[in-house]
This record gives C-alpha cells, structure tokens and sequence, in this order.
C-alpha cells in the first residue's frame, strides 16, 4: 500500500480516538455537574426526612408488614391499591381513609375520607382508573381495587 494511504488512515484514526475521549470526558463532567458526583437512591427513611423539611406530609408508601394499634383502639395500616397506596384505620367497624398516595402518573379523583362502613376513592390516570373501596375486616383495614375499564371522557382504558 501507498505509505501516504497509510498515514491518512493512522491519522484519522488517532482524530477520532481523540475525539471520542474528548466526547465522553465531556458527558462525565455534565453528568457531574447535573446529577452531582454522589448520586444514590433515597431509602424510605430519607425520603420522609426529606419531606418534613419541605413540610409536606404524606404517609409512607411501601405497605406496613403488620397492622399497627393506635392509642383509642383503632388500627391502622397502609394497603396497596391499583393506582396507589391508601392509609386506612379501623375503629369501631368503621374505616377511615387517612391518607391517598397515587402511583406516578395517577392522581386522586374522588375521595371519600368516612368514617364509614365503607369508604371510596378513585385513583385515575390518563388511561386507567381504579376504584378503591376500603372496609374493616376483623377491626383490620381491608382494601378492593376494581379497574373500570369503561369509557371516560372520550377515552377507554388500556386493552
């Protein structure tokens, strides 16, 4: 081969190595500066450390391995629901919603707080909506999750 065919093929070899670490040295900075260097996950702990700085209150939303008892007798337990995670007590055979945390891309579109035999909410997506009924069950808050697939303002849930 021609000695000059070999020089410009070394030479645009040694451009783009030159270029590609110039290009991926440059992602690892804006990385760094986007993200910070100590990115990691927040566990359950720090998230709710994280939000009682900001003043909101929520309850948490991994599901509670045991129900738990308040001070008047009632219990109180966090169940998972299509849609979202609700909080819900027993008292009395009368269940309370105390707090509603939707899934992403979920919001809350009707509530009913009780203290009731029976209280509902909706959580509601742009494709699907769940109605959630919540009761008590041997003084234990129990939750029902029913996707409605019918139609909704011109949509119907996923098929």
């Amino acid at each position: 081969m021609n000695r000059r065919i070999l020089l410009g093929i070394a030479g645009w070899l040694v451009v783009a190595a030159a270029a590609t670490t110039a290009g991926i040295a440059t992602l690892d900075m804006l990385e760094d500066g986007i993200t910070g260097k100590n990115v990691r996950p927040l566990d359950d702990e720090a998230v709710h450390r994280a939000l009682s700085r900001s003043g909101v209150t929520s309850a948490p939303a991994t599901p509670a391995p045991a129900p738990s008892t308040t001070v008047t007798g009632g219990v109180t337990r966090n169940l998972a629901a299509g849609g979202g995670t609700v909080t819900a007590r027993c008292a009395g055979g009368l269940a309370t919603v105390v707090a509603a945390i939707p899934a992403q891309g979920f919001h809350i579109d009707s509530l009913e707080h009780g203290p009731a035999a029976s209280v509902s909410l909706t959580f509601e997506s742009e494709d699907d909506e769940y109605d959630v009924t919540v009761t008590c069950y041997n003084g234990s808050p129990s939750v029902q999750s029913e996707r409605d697939d019918g139609p909704r303002d011109g949509h119907r849930g996923r098929d």
